[in-house]
């Protein structure tokens, strides 16, 4: 009888330190995005405030959940509407995107753009579809090309890294285009 109880109580201390082990997973995993990083904070009852761990931050609608990944060395988010099922082998939303990627001393924003092929410069139609703009203050480039989807882009250089917000419409005057932005006025460059 010694032996059961011995048993017993070993069974009950393991699937207590089971019990605590996933209570603590979950509890961390509710504090993460998904990707490792802490969640965006709340501003205000619509808005969502990201940081990244590059320097840059900005604000973005609680009516967009992200996701992000990291693909060499390329870290990326991307933004899609709350609540999105994808169809079953069928394309995704229009979405807003944000990557980074390294950059070598001394090459300027628009050689690395013309030589990158991740930054889709070579599906601009014509040279009237860039501008020069600003990003924080910081020298940056708009350009427009098209793809699935018609996109805006808005590149600029920061900590070592070229950054790519990105906007995929099927129309001018769609709302995603209109957050894309407001998201852009809001970036902050630390």
């Amino acid at each position: 009888m010694a032996g059961f109880k011995a048993v017993v109580v070993i069974v009950l201390v393991i699937a207590l330190a089971v019990g605590i082990a996933f209570g603590a997973s979950r509890y961390l995993v509710s504090k993460l995005d998904g990707t490792g990083n802490p969640p965006p904070e709340q501003v205000g009852e619509g808005a969502y405030r990201y940081a990244s761990e590059d320097g840059y931050s900005f604000l973005y609608p609680a009516t967009y959940e992200l996701s992000s990944q990291s693909m060499g060395d390329m870290d990326a988010i991307v933004f899609l509407p709350k609540g999105y099922v994808p169809p079953e082998a069928g394309e995704g939303p229009p979405t807003i995107s944000v990557a980074a990627f390294p950059i070598s001393e001394g090459t300027t924003l628009r050689q690395w753009l013309a030589s990158e092929p991740r930054s889709n410069w070579q599906l601009i139609v014509d040279d009237r579809a860039t501008r020069a703009t600003t990003v924080d203050g910081e020298e940056a480039i708009w350009y427009h090309y098209s793809g699935l989807y018609e996109n805006d882009a808005v590149a600029v250089i920061h900590n070592n890294r070229v950054i790519i917000f990105t906007v995929g419409y099927l129309d001018p005057s769609d709302q995603i285009r209109t957050d894309f932005n407001i998201l852009i006025e809001n970036v902050e460059l630390d």
